[in-house]
């Protein structure tokens, strides 16, 4: 990997993924967590909803979200879906600031667990096919919007 990408979303760029603690507000709801926010929209069944609000992880939302009802248009809308909650996410100061810490870095959402969509797995099976890295594309996207450069 470069020197110039952050290749992975823990210890000290934990902030950058899903998973970290971070309120967001959408759908009328408070959740715990970005995951807890796009796993809830995965699906239209109230109960499995509550649940996934509910969870007490986003680890727990995340095995919720993949045993849920899917909404028959989820594959058409899930990326802009995840792009909203990342923004809003995104939108706290906090989050913002820890952001644009990251310069120009390449943000790569590596990972072990064969997610070549959102992410870019390394592992045996998967490490000879690129990931789509669209969480790192999104990210950057952001990030660069943010600039002060970019704002009018």
């Amino acid at each position: 990997m470069e020197i110039n990408t952050i290749s992975s979303f823990d210890d000290m760029n934990q902030f950058l993924s899903n998973f970290a603690i971070s309120p967001v507000n959408v759908f009328g709801k408070t959740f715990r967590t970005a995951e807890h926010a796009y796993q809830f929209a995965k699906t239209n069944d109230p109960e499995w909803q509550e649940e996934i609000l509910k969870a007490r992880s986003p680890g727990k939302a995340k095995r919720l979200g993949q045993k849920c009802p899917v909404k028959s248009n989820w594959e058409d809308i899930k990326f802009e879906v995840m792009e909203a909650i990342v923004r809003i996410k995104f939108s706290n100061p906090w989050f913002q600031n820890q952001l644009l810490q990251t310069g120009d870095k390449i943000l790569v959402e590596g990972n072990t667990w064969h997610d070549n969509y959102w992410g870019d797995c390394s592992c045996e099976q998967c490490k000879k096919n690129v990931g789509k890295n669209n969480l790192g594309k999104i990210l950057m996207d952001i990030r660069s919007a943010m600039q002060p450069s970019n704002k009018e």
